[in-house]
Protein backbone atom coordinates (compact mmCIF):
# COMPACT_ATOMS: atom_id res chain seq x y z
CA UNK A 1 0.00 0.00 0.00
CA UNK A 2 1.37 3.43 -0.94
CA UNK A 3 2.23 5.90 1.79
CA UNK A 4 -0.70 8.19 2.60
CA UNK A 5 -0.10 11.79 3.67
CA UNK A 6 -3.10 14.04 4.44
CA UNK A 7 -2.73 17.25 6.44
CA UNK A 8 -5.83 19.29 7.32
CA UNK A 9 -5.01 22.78 8.57
CA UNK A 10 -7.47 25.09 10.36
CA UNK A 11 -9.90 26.72 7.95
CA UNK A 12 -10.10 30.46 7.41
CA UNK A 13 -13.75 30.43 8.52
CA UNK A 14 -12.64 29.12 11.91
CA UNK A 15 -10.54 32.23 12.59
CA UNK A 16 -13.30 34.50 11.28
CA UNK A 17 -15.60 33.00 13.92
CA UNK A 18 -12.92 33.35 16.57
CA UNK A 19 -12.40 36.97 15.53
CA UNK A 20 -16.09 37.86 15.66
CA UNK A 21 -16.59 36.41 19.13
CA UNK A 22 -13.36 37.95 20.47
CA UNK A 23 -14.33 41.35 19.06
CA UNK A 24 -17.69 41.05 20.83
CA UNK A 25 -16.09 40.03 24.14
CA UNK A 26 -13.43 42.75 24.11
CA UNK A 27 -16.03 45.24 22.86
CA UNK A 28 -18.29 44.50 25.83
CA UNK A 29 -15.25 44.78 28.13
CA UNK A 30 -14.47 48.27 26.79
CA UNK A 31 -18.14 49.23 27.19
CA UNK A 32 -18.20 48.11 30.84
CA UNK A 33 -14.85 49.76 31.62
CA UNK A 34 -16.06 53.01 30.05
CA UNK A 35 -19.21 53.04 32.17
CA UNK A 36 -17.19 52.19 35.30
CA UNK A 37 -14.64 54.91 34.65
CA UNK A 38 -16.70 57.65 33.00
CA UNK A 39 -20.18 56.75 31.75
CA UNK A 40 -22.01 56.22 35.05
CA UNK A 41 -20.43 59.34 36.57
CA UNK A 42 -21.54 61.44 33.62
CA UNK A 43 -25.07 60.09 33.90
CA UNK A 44 -25.07 61.01 37.61
CA UNK A 45 -23.94 64.52 36.74
CA UNK A 46 -26.67 64.88 34.10
CA UNK A 47 -29.37 63.66 36.48
CA UNK A 48 -28.21 65.81 39.39
CA UNK A 49 -27.86 68.89 37.16
CA UNK A 50 -31.40 68.42 35.86
CA UNK A 51 -32.79 68.09 39.39
CA UNK A 52 -30.80 71.16 40.47
CA UNK A 53 -32.33 73.21 37.63
CA UNK A 54 -35.82 72.07 38.66
CA UNK A 55 -35.24 72.91 42.34
CA UNK A 56 -33.70 76.30 41.59
CA UNK A 57 -36.51 77.07 39.15
CA UNK A 58 -39.01 76.77 42.02
CA UNK A 59 -36.90 79.07 44.20
CA UNK A 60 -36.46 81.66 41.43
CA UNK A 61 -40.15 82.51 41.42
CA UNK A 62 -40.03 83.46 45.11
CA UNK A 63 -37.19 85.99 45.14
CA UNK A 64 -35.91 89.02 43.25
CA UNK A 65 -32.87 89.29 41.00
CA UNK A 66 -30.66 90.78 43.72
CA UNK A 67 -31.45 88.07 46.25
CA UNK A 68 -30.99 85.47 43.52
CA UNK A 69 -27.50 86.66 42.68
CA UNK A 70 -26.52 86.78 46.37
CA UNK A 71 -27.87 83.27 46.97
CA UNK A 72 -25.90 81.75 44.08
CA UNK A 73 -22.68 83.72 44.43
CA UNK A 74 -19.73 81.34 44.62
CA UNK A 75 -21.92 78.24 44.80
CA UNK A 76 -21.82 75.24 42.42
CA UNK A 77 -24.85 73.92 40.62
CA UNK A 78 -24.54 70.56 42.42
CA UNK A 79 -23.78 70.19 46.12
CA UNK A 80 -20.77 67.89 46.50
CA UNK A 81 -18.36 66.44 49.00
CA UNK A 82 -15.23 64.28 48.88
CA UNK A 83 -15.66 60.67 50.02
CA UNK A 84 -12.53 58.49 50.02
CA UNK A 85 -10.99 60.59 47.27
CA UNK A 86 -14.17 60.50 45.14
CA UNK A 87 -16.11 63.61 44.15
CA UNK A 88 -19.66 62.78 45.20
CA UNK A 89 -22.98 64.51 44.54
CA UNK A 90 -25.03 64.97 47.70
CA UNK A 91 -28.65 63.97 47.17
CA UNK A 92 -30.37 63.83 50.54
CA UNK A 93 -28.70 61.06 52.49
CA UNK A 94 -27.30 59.43 49.34
CA UNK A 95 -23.96 60.03 47.63
CA UNK A 96 -23.32 59.47 43.93
CA UNK A 97 -19.94 59.64 42.14
CA UNK A 98 -19.32 62.48 39.67
CA UNK A 99 -16.61 63.00 37.03
CA UNK A 100 -13.43 64.44 38.54
CA UNK A 101 -13.65 67.59 36.38
CA UNK A 102 -17.39 68.13 36.78
CA UNK A 103 -18.31 71.65 35.65
CA UNK A 104 -21.54 71.55 37.63
CA UNK A 105 -19.56 70.88 40.82
CA UNK A 106 -17.45 74.03 40.33
CA UNK A 107 -19.95 76.78 39.57
CA UNK A 108 -23.45 77.67 38.46
CA UNK A 109 -23.80 78.01 34.68
CA UNK A 110 -24.90 81.25 33.05
CA UNK A 111 -28.30 79.75 32.29
CA UNK A 112 -29.00 79.47 36.05
CA UNK A 113 -27.61 82.87 36.98
CA UNK A 114 -30.11 84.60 34.68
CA UNK A 115 -32.92 85.20 37.20
CA UNK A 116 -35.48 86.50 34.68
CA UNK A 117 -35.19 83.40 32.49
CA UNK A 118 -35.14 80.96 35.42
CA UNK A 119 -38.23 82.51 37.06
CA UNK A 120 -40.08 82.47 33.72
CA UNK A 121 -39.19 78.88 32.68
CA UNK A 122 -36.43 76.82 34.23
CA UNK A 123 -37.08 74.08 31.68
CA UNK A 124 -36.15 76.46 28.84
CA UNK A 125 -32.95 77.31 30.70
CA UNK A 126 -32.21 73.60 31.09
CA UNK A 127 -32.86 73.06 27.38
CA UNK A 128 -30.33 75.79 26.53
CA UNK A 129 -27.80 74.39 29.02
CA UNK A 130 -28.19 70.79 27.86
CA UNK A 131 -27.90 71.87 24.21
CA UNK A 132 -24.70 73.79 24.94
CA UNK A 133 -23.11 70.82 26.72
CA UNK A 134 -24.74 68.21 24.44
CA UNK A 135 -26.60 66.54 27.30
CA UNK A 136 -29.85 64.58 26.94
CA UNK A 137 -32.87 66.86 27.30
CA UNK A 138 -34.43 64.30 29.68
CA UNK A 139 -31.70 62.56 31.70
CA UNK A 140 -32.39 59.26 33.41
CA UNK A 141 -33.64 59.39 36.98
CA UNK A 142 -31.74 56.28 38.05
CA UNK A 143 -28.44 57.24 39.74
CA UNK A 144 -25.43 54.94 40.06
CA UNK A 145 -23.61 54.49 43.35
CA UNK A 146 -20.11 53.13 43.94
CA UNK A 147 -21.49 49.59 44.09
CA UNK A 148 -22.94 49.88 40.59
CA UNK A 149 -19.66 51.30 39.29
CA UNK A 150 -17.73 48.47 40.92
CA UNK A 151 -20.00 45.98 39.14
CA UNK A 152 -19.05 47.52 35.78
CA UNK A 153 -15.35 47.06 36.53
CA UNK A 154 -15.96 43.44 37.55
CA UNK A 155 -17.99 42.76 34.39
CA UNK A 156 -15.27 44.38 32.28
CA UNK A 157 -12.63 42.15 33.87
CA UNK A 158 -14.74 39.03 33.29
CA UNK A 159 -15.27 39.81 29.60
CA UNK A 160 -11.58 40.65 29.19
CA UNK A 161 -10.65 37.31 30.75
CA UNK A 162 -13.09 35.48 28.46
CA UNK A 163 -11.59 37.28 25.47
CA UNK A 164 -8.08 36.16 26.40
CA UNK A 165 -9.28 32.60 27.03
CA UNK A 166 -10.75 32.56 23.52
CA UNK A 167 -7.52 34.06 22.16
CA UNK A 168 -5.62 31.18 23.79
CA UNK A 169 -7.86 28.63 22.07
CA UNK A 170 -7.48 30.47 18.75
CA UNK A 171 -3.69 30.35 19.04
CA UNK A 172 -3.82 26.71 20.09
CA UNK A 173 -6.02 25.90 17.10
CA UNK A 174 -3.63 27.74 14.79
CA UNK A 175 -0.79 25.50 15.93
CA UNK A 176 -2.64 22.22 15.43
CA UNK A 177 -3.52 20.06 12.44
CA UNK A 178 -5.63 17.01 11.67
CA UNK A 179 -3.35 14.64 9.80
CA UNK A 180 -2.71 11.11 8.67
CA UNK A 181 0.88 10.12 7.82
CA UNK A 182 0.94 6.48 6.80
CA UNK A 183 -0.85 4.88 9.76
CA UNK A 184 -0.07 7.66 12.26
CA UNK A 185 -2.95 9.98 13.17
CA UNK A 186 -2.62 13.50 14.58
CA UNK A 187 -5.81 14.87 16.17
CA UNK A 188 -6.59 17.20 19.08
CA UNK A 189 -2.88 17.68 19.71
CA UNK A 190 -2.30 13.92 20.12
CA UNK A 191 -0.52 11.34 18.00
CA UNK A 192 -1.50 7.66 17.76
CA UNK A 193 -1.74 4.88 15.22
CA UNK A 194 -4.86 3.74 13.43
CA UNK A 195 -4.41 0.36 15.12
CA UNK A 196 -4.72 2.10 18.52
CA UNK A 197 -8.29 3.21 17.73
CA UNK A 198 -10.89 1.06 19.49
CA UNK A 199 -14.06 2.72 18.20
CA UNK A 200 -15.01 5.53 15.79
CA UNK A 201 -18.19 7.54 16.42
CA UNK A 202 -19.47 9.15 13.21
CA UNK A 203 -22.94 10.17 14.38
CA UNK A 204 -22.13 13.89 14.09
CA UNK A 205 -19.77 13.67 11.13
CA UNK A 206 -20.31 15.11 7.69
CA UNK A 207 -21.32 18.52 6.29
CA UNK A 208 -24.98 17.95 7.09
CA UNK A 209 -24.19 17.56 10.79
CA UNK A 210 -21.57 19.20 13.01
CA UNK A 211 -18.57 17.78 11.19
CA UNK A 212 -17.32 16.26 14.44
CA UNK A 213 -16.34 12.66 15.12
CA UNK A 214 -14.64 10.98 18.04
CA UNK A 215 -12.04 8.23 18.25
CA UNK A 216 -11.76 6.08 21.35
CA UNK A 217 -8.05 5.49 21.72
CA UNK A 218 -6.84 3.23 24.52
CA UNK A 219 -9.84 4.13 26.67
CA UNK A 220 -9.76 7.91 26.09
CA UNK A 221 -11.92 10.00 23.76
CA UNK A 222 -10.18 12.04 21.05
CA UNK A 223 -12.24 14.72 19.30
CA UNK A 224 -11.90 14.96 15.52
CA UNK A 225 -13.23 18.34 14.34
CA UNK A 226 -13.58 18.28 10.57
CA UNK A 227 -15.29 21.67 10.36
CA UNK A 228 -12.33 23.37 12.07
CA UNK A 229 -9.57 21.35 10.42
CA UNK A 230 -9.77 20.87 6.69
CA UNK A 231 -13.47 21.51 6.24
CA UNK A 232 -15.88 20.08 3.68
CA UNK A 233 -15.49 22.55 0.83
CA UNK A 234 -15.93 20.52 -2.35
CA UNK A 235 -13.91 23.03 -4.38
CA UNK A 236 -10.95 22.21 -2.14
CA UNK A 237 -11.51 18.48 -2.30
CA UNK A 238 -13.27 18.12 1.07
CA UNK A 239 -10.01 17.69 3.06
CA UNK A 240 -11.71 16.52 6.28
CA UNK A 241 -13.75 13.90 4.42
CA UNK A 242 -10.61 12.71 2.60
CA UNK A 243 -8.88 12.32 5.96
CA UNK A 244 -11.73 10.29 7.42
CA UNK A 245 -12.00 8.02 4.38
CA UNK A 246 -8.27 7.36 4.53
CA UNK A 247 -8.50 6.43 8.23
CA UNK A 248 -11.52 4.18 7.64
CA UNK A 249 -9.69 2.41 4.81
CA UNK A 250 -7.13 1.20 7.35
CA UNK A 251 -9.43 0.82 10.36
CA UNK A 252 -10.93 -2.59 11.21
CA UNK A 253 -12.74 -1.90 14.49
CA UNK A 254 -16.21 -0.77 15.61
CA UNK A 255 -17.96 2.16 13.96
CA UNK A 256 -20.98 4.01 15.33
CA UNK A 257 -22.90 5.71 12.55
CA UNK A 258 -26.01 7.87 12.49
CA UNK A 259 -29.03 5.79 11.67
CA UNK A 260 -32.15 7.31 10.13
CA UNK A 261 -35.22 5.84 11.84
CA UNK A 262 -37.40 3.86 9.49
CA UNK A 263 -40.85 5.29 8.88
CA UNK A 264 -43.59 2.83 9.69
CA UNK A 265 -46.43 2.56 7.17
CA UNK A 266 -49.64 3.90 8.56
CA UNK A 267 -52.57 1.53 8.62
CA UNK A 268 -55.07 2.24 5.85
Amino acid sequence: MSHISIVCKPTGDTFVRFGIVMAALFGFAVYFFYDGHTGYRQKNEEMCSYKAFAALGQKATGCDAESWAAMLEGKPLIETEQVEGELMAVVGDARYPLPAGSEAARSCPAEVLNHADMSRSWSDCWAAYSKRLRLPITPGDHPYDLGAIREQWIAGCIFTLLGFVLLYFALRTRGRVLALEGDEVTAAGQKFRVSDIECIDLRQWGPGFKGVASFRVKGRKVRVDGMTYGGFNKEKGEPAEAFMKAVLAQYKGDIIEYEIPEKSDSAS
